[in-house]
């Protein structure tokens, strides 16, 4: 975790305004509450709000008086940090309604266990035809170890999504769901439904498993064939939808917006939600067997407004009816650019951990061959390799921070939505210019750049 130097420098003169015979033992719980607080943005620095509201967090009722006295002497509006802190904390504890896997402050990675896929996917960002050799067991098992140990020591944790192609078509998929679960690890399944068979639905469950996400792309059966290319799929996924429903999964379903079903968002939602599981839409990336299918299914700049447009419209509203629970909070969570502007520390505090590019802060991909991706979906890009090096190594380095921090190119690198939108899908403006920094292509902001 990173302290800008006024940052750092606040933080020192805060503290030196504590009475010597307690500044010892505030002093490092303020650090460590004010890097908390970052964590919970998803941020890899410390801002002064994070510094200030975390100041009145640690402070009992009792101190409080002198803490204002203090703060008030340093020219600080005191009113605003102490509603901050108030607001955090009880979005903080809206995360206990969908699980600790959710909460702010853990990574999560797309484990790519294999090629091998039982669906030919129009939209499939893997190459369908080429199946490369996979890792053991035991490769993965010392990739997880790897990267678990090194979040630990900076407070944090890591969720590990099982990936593919399909990683049911993994024989030892069960004993890597198991050995996570003996280790309390969080982790999740995605996959199309095909194989998720009661047994394995069963066996989550016992396993504690955080969430599953399943594929879910039309409410038309035939349109779904044509999609994902095999009769019935369906029908396979809303029978896994059904049955992970009934052993208390938290199911996810994963709608991949194209051209052929942007015109069915709502009643994907709307079908999703009677059956008890929370739609979760991204846009199509331009890669691989969905670059060859581009003309077919790619989104143009009016079809990603529109999918912006209906996305956020529930979320926003949401948050400023005073009704932004936990799974508003889940809808929030998606790469397309993000030009809302929050009108006050709740709107805030609502929409930031989650809005716009999470690449190496909140999410990344690991390969079949243990390389690392800076985002959860495959990129040209690779920052090293987690059987090779440590997680701690990777995180240390220029480019994870650069990504992380949202340095980007073009007119991103100018615009004044950029610190909550981060430039957009990253692995898509490299699939477009080849440059993982580049400006997002798809965006339709005016390139003005004014509030």
């Amino acid at each position: 975790m990173e302290w800008p130097k006024e940052i750092l420098d606040l933080y020192e003169s805060i503290t030196s305004q504590i009475p010597e015979m307690f500044r010892t033992t505030v002093k490092p719980m303020l650090h460590e509450a004010a890097e908390e607080t970052a964590r919970l943005r998803n941020s890899g620095f410390v801002s002064r709000d994070d510094l200030l509201s975390s100041l009145f967090r640690i402070t009992p009722g009792a101190f409080q008086g002198t803490v204002v006295d203090d703060l008030t002497r340093l020219g600080i509006d005191i009113d605003k940090y102490i509603k901050l802190s108030e607001i955090r904390e009880e979005y903080k504890r809206t995360w206990s309604e969908i699980g600790e896997a959710f909460l702010p402050g853990n990574f999560h990675f797309t484990m790519y266990l294999t090629d091998r896929c039982n669906q030919r996917c129009l939209h499939c960002a893997a190459d369908a035809k080429v199946h490369r050799p996979e890792l053991s067991t035991d490769q993965w098992i010392q990739i997880i170890e790897n990267v678990e140990q090194s979040l630990r020591k900076q407070g944090r944790r890591g969720v590990y999504i099982w990936f593919g192609g399909d990683p049911t078509l993994r024989k030892d998929l069960r004993d890597l769901i198991k050995y996570c679960g003996e280790k309390q690890y969080y982790q999740a399944v995605s996959t199309n439904g095909i194989l998720l068979d009661e047994s394995l639905i069963k066996l989550c469950a016992e396993q504690k498993m955080s969430h599953v996400f399943i594929s879910f792309d039309t409410v038309y059966p035939e349109k779904a064939a044509k999609i994902r290319g095999v009769p019935n799929a369906y029908e396979a996924a809303e029978k896994a939808i059904k049955t992970s429903v009934k052993y208390g999964h938290f199911v996810i379903c994963t709608t991949t917006v194209m051209k052929q079903n942007i015109d069915e968002l709502d009643k994907i939602k709307k079908l999703l939600e009677t059956w008890g599981a929370i739609p979760y839409f991204r846009a199509v990336i331009k890669q691989r067997n969905a670059a060859i299918n581009w003309d077919e299914i790619g989104l143009n700049n009016e079809e990603y407004r529109r999918f912006y447009d209906f996305k956020f419209q529930h979320v926003v509203e949401a948050v400023r009816s005073g009704n932004a629970t936990s799974l508003n909070k889940f809808y929030t969570y998606d790469m397309v650019p993000f030009m809302e502007c929050p009108l006050n520390d709740t709107e805030l505090t609502a929409l930031e951990w989650g809005v716009g590019c999470q690449a190496c802060r909140s999410v990344a991909g690991i390969d079949i061959n243990g390389d690392f991706f800076p985002c959860d979906y495959p990129s040209e890009l690779k920052l090293g390799n987690l059987l090779k090096q440590s997680f701690t190594e990777i995180m240390d380095s220029q480019l994870f921070k650069d990504i992380r921090d949202r340095k980007r190119t073009g007119k991103c690198a100018t615009c004044h939505h950029l610190a909550l939108c981060g430039g957009g899908c990253r692995v898509h403006a490299e699939c477009e210019t080849g440059d993982f920094f580049a400006s997002f292509p798809y965006c339709w902001h005016e390139d003005d750049h004014t509030p």
